[in-house]
């Protein structure tokens, strides 16, 4: 009889662990089935975000039977940081991810303003892709006995350009206005430098400030982090840098830095020999300078560049200058110089002057094109620059007015 009781209970305890084995592997497999159908819907929440093209600092709430979804789209830096939350059963995913606009069949690879001036090719100069030029077209010259080596003028499409460069969105210039006046620090939290730093992009912005120069060298900072200074940031080739986004009046990245970051300057930025920024890296620089009337075309000949990428410098991702003083005094100067053997990946976007020696894997826009050689100034001349095909097919960059976006990058 006690046998049978035992036996009874063993075969009780048995079904019981298995039937809460059971219930335990239904109820994990129902909660990964949640966790599936949420991360589905952030991602596809995103990307219809993609389609809408909306910037908005407030979170967007939803609320459908037991899905919560919130989403919310600012810019940070160059693209635009698109966050997207989906809640089932309380099982959450989030989406982050940087943004910016797709190329299309009309995207040009080089676009100039019409100045009733063409443009002139010399030396070395390769122009493949669409070229948006002014009406006089594209011919052969020379400097100092160097003439143009190519057999053909282009080695793609060319059309007729128009007085201004294509418009960016009025919006991200706003926001980059506000920032450099040190916007950012009243919205994150202020922090100190420290030798190693990382925040990820589902947590507040953290900011470092200093009204001094700020020089970093063997710090390592990752993440949702900008570093503002209110005079200098020197970047030493013993940082690491990454998503980090610098703010200061001046930006020196010294030889041999490796990263991948954005800059963004009011009076000059030099990203000097062999240093490689990879994608999605930027460099912006607004100008702020006033250009007085009385002053003379000499001035401008000798004056240095604003924006200088020396020999050998590889950047992923964005260059741009940005201008609103359309003063004819400042026709000569260089406002962007791209150093022979420097490369960049992506876009180059000047309202100035651009001295290009280099390469462009991509899109270059530029009010003028100016080459300084032997002491003199030569306007609309492009020598030894070349302008080759964007290599990433799913390249997203600059945010023109009108654009659809893709993702740039997905974020931690």
């Amino acid at each position: 009889m006690q046998f049978a009781i035992l036996i009874s209970v063993l075969v009780a305890v048995l079904l019981s662990a298995f039937l809460l084995l059971t219930h335990v592997h239904s109820f994990f497999r129902i909660k990964s089935q949640e966790v599936v159908v949420a991360f589905d819907q952030a991602n596809r929440q995103l990307f219809e975000s993609l389609e809408q093209n909306k910037i908005t600092k407030d979170t967007i709430v939803s609320i459908v039977d037991v899905k919560t979804s919130k989403q919310f789209a600012n810019y940070h830096g160059v693209w635009q940081k698109r966050y997207t939350e989906v809640d089932v059963h309380n099982q959450k995913a989030v989406r982050i991810a940087y943004t910016g606009a797709e190329r299309s069949e009309n995207t040009p690879n080089l676009y100039i303003e019409d100045r009733n001036s063409p443009i002139v090719v010399v030396g070395a100069t390769r122009l493949e892709g669409k070229s948006y030029i002014p009406k006089q077209g594209i011919k052969a010259g020379n400097i100092s006995g160097k003439y143009y080596q190519g057999n053909a003028l282009y080695y793609g499409r060319v059309l007729e350009s128009k007085t201004s460069l294509p418009e960016m969105n009025p919006e991200w210039i706003r926001y980059l206005e506000n920032i450099i006046q040190g916007d950012l620090l009243n919205q994150g939290e202020v922090i100190v430098l420290e030798k190693e730093l990382k925040n990820t992009f589902y947590n507040p912005l953290q900011v470092i400030y200093d009204r001094g120069s700020i020089f970093l060298d063997d710090e390592k900072i990752t993440g949702n982090i900008v570093i503002q200074s209110g005079t200098k940031i020197i970047v030493g080739s013993g940082a690491k840098l990454t998503d980090v986004v610098l703010i200061a009046p001046e930006i020196i990245i010294k030889t041999g830095v490796i990263g991948s970051f954005q800059s963004i300057a009011t009076k000059n930025i030099k990203i000097e020999r062999k240093c490689y920024l990879s994608y999605p890296s930027s460099a912006i620089l607004i100008d702020k300078k006033i250009i007085k009337e009385g002053q003379q075309n000499n001035q401008f000949l000798y004056a240095k560049p604003d924006f200088v990428i020396d020999k050998g410098a590889v950047i992923e991702g964005v260059i741009v200058y940005l201008n609103k003083n359309k003063s004819t005094n400042n026709r000569i100067k260089t406002h962007v110089e791209i150093a022979s053997n420097a490369t960049v990946i992506g876009e180059v976007y000047c309202q100035g002057n651009v001295d290009f020696q280099g390469t462009v894997l991509g899109s270059l826009y530029a009010q003028q094109c100016i080459a300084r050689q032997s002491g003199s100034v030569y306007l609309n001349h492009i020598y030894n620059g070349k302008i080759l095909l964007n290599p990433v097919l799913d390249y997203a960059g600059l945010p023109f007015v009108n654009s659809k976006y893709n993702i740039a990058k997905w974020l931690y």
